[in-house]
């Protein structure tokens, strides 16, 4: 299988999102384009609060990602900070995860007769 080589597989949100948000903020200059599905990731103790989105628009110099509020909605709030948290958290940054889906490959198989592929 072959495919596009992606440079930034991932990136950290660059300010708070909140529930029903329409766009936000990652790092500016990432390879990421309309089209790409990016997934943000609980920063609750809720694991189950992520949302997906596809992207609109981005914006490589200022990092801004929208969407389309009528296809993807933003369900959870998420938490992001404009530096790393790392210096206060003993190393770890604890800004939102934003993650691109895009590059993941799905094999969908066909259950015939009890045989799945």
């Amino acid at each position: 299988m072959f495919g596009k080589p992606r440079a930034n597989k991932m990136s950290r949100l660059r300010a708070p999102v909140l529930k029903g948000a329409s766009s936000f903020t990652v790092e500016a200059g990432l390879d990421w384009v309309a089209g790409d599905r990016i997934g943000l990731v609980a920063t609750t103790t809720a694991y189950t609060a992520s949302d997906e989105v596809t992207i609109l628009t981005y914006n490589r110099n200022s990092g801004v990602v929208t969407f389309n509020q009528s296809l993807d909605m933003i369900d959870h709030y998420h938490w992001g900070n404009l530096t790393s948290t790392a210096w206060k958290y003993n190393g770890v940054d604890i800004r939102g995860e934003v993650v691109l889906l895009t590059r993941n490959v799905k094999i969908v198989g066909e259950d015939i007769q009890g045989w799945g592929g």
